[in-house]
């Protein structure tokens, strides 16, 4: 209908890839090459953040919650949103309520509008999502989902505050942390956030600790994950010291 049309026009403004691809695949021509050379998206690549986590946690939100629900109550559990549908549904208890936080929230709708037009998620009769055949690729880090990242929006009325969270989605150090989670979640077959969620990342980001000890004492990180991940992330910190 109209609503299906709009939510693939925006997932199609919204990607940073080929837009040739994307319509093509849309229309059922899944050997579409990556690169076309003609769209404005392949003439002249914009600026864009990697969303393949956001996606992976939109996804293991679907499925943890049965397959039954819209985006909007997907939203409100990766959110950490209390409410008396979630509390009755049981939902509060799943490892996906309140994963999402930070930047990340801004990127919840246009992560899902990217889903459905890369058939990674339909809607069902019932109006709710649940995978098609594209989510096992994003889900197991196989493939990627890139977005245009939107014009940032200037905060009035506040002051003695550096606008905006400490090292955002697009900040070189975290995006560097970020990839070597992906990496290691790679190799434990494992969703990224189960290595650290975004906001240890952004903590390591910003206190740049240089020793284990400096590294344990940042929120998130127990003894095991950093007997386990701690000298991989503190080589990307030094490496980009």
């Amino acid at each position: 209908g109209e609503r299906a049309r709009l939510t693939a026009l925006g997932a199609l403004v919204e990607t940073a890839g080929c837009r040739r691809r994307i319509l093509l695949r849309h229309f059922g021509e899944s050997d579409a090459p990556e690169i076309c050379g003609n769209c404005d998206n392949c003439l002249n690549p914009p600026a864009a953040v990697d969303a393949s986590v956001v996606a992976q946690k939109f996804l293991s939100a679907v499925f943890r919650t049965g397959m039954m629900f819209g985006v909007g109550y997907i939203e409100s559990i990766l959110l950490g949103a209390s409410t008396e549908r979630s509390l009755m549904n049981g939902h509060e208890k799943l490892s996906v309520f309140g994963i999402v936080e930070g930047e990340e929230a801004a990127l919840i709708k246009p992560v899902a509008r990217a889903l459905l037009l890369r058939d990674a998620l339909r809607a069902n009769a019932h109006g709710g999502l649940e995978f098609g055949p594209a989510a096992k690729a994003i889900m197991k880090g196989e493939e990627s989902l890139s977005l245009v990242l939107p014009p940032k929006r200037e905060r009035k009325g506040r002051r003695g505050k550096a606008g905006g969270a400490a090292n955002p989605v697009g900040e070189p150090l975290f995006e560097a942390l970020r990839a070597r989670r992906r990496e290691l979640a790679m190799e434990a077959q494992v969703p990224p956030y189960v290595i650290f969620h975004d906001s240890v990342l952004r903590d390591m980001a910003s206190e740049k600790p240089g020793s284990l000890d400096a590294l344990g004492r940042i929120s998130g990180i127990g003894s095991r994950k950093l007997e386990a991940y701690g000298d991989a992330f503190l080589q990307v910190i030094r490496e980009a010291a």
